[in-house]
């Protein structure tokens, strides 16, 4: 007992012994439970799997390989779509270029005729 103005009396201080080796044991309860839920679990799901009360989980692969495949099948369809329009648009630009190319062909024979024709 201290000089202290707080000075705790001997029952007071027996029932903190005691309520500190309570909550001591109470932990120490939870870590044994703890450590048996987890080292059984192992065998009692295996058992529980066997007797039919719990399924086996289903293996993630198959979902893993849809998506990659379907990931895929988008990715080569947007390419075939790119594909089409950029190989349409280079057509045009060619056919456009040729068209423009026949027509000044065309005024330059035309031309060429007309001074023909006038020096004759």
């Amino acid at each position: 007992m201290g000089f202290s103005r707080h000075a705790t009396t001997p029952a007071r201080e027996a029932v903190d012994h005691f309520t500190q080796g309570v909550t001591s044991l109470k932990h120490a309860g939870y870590a044994a439970a703890r450590g048996t839920r987890d080292a059984a679990a192992p065998r009692v799901n295996v058992v529980l799997t066997k007797v039919g009360l719990k399924k086996p989980p289903a293996p993630k692969w198959p979902w893993v390989a849809g998506a990659i495949g379907a990931g895929l099948a988008l990715g080569g369809a947007a390419f075939y779509v790119w594909y089409r329009q950029r190989t349409e648009s280079i057509g045009e630009q060619l056919l456009a270029d040729e068209l423009l190319d026949d027509s000044e062909l065309d005024d330059r024979a035309l031309s060429e005729e007309l001074v023909d024709s006038v020096t004759r």
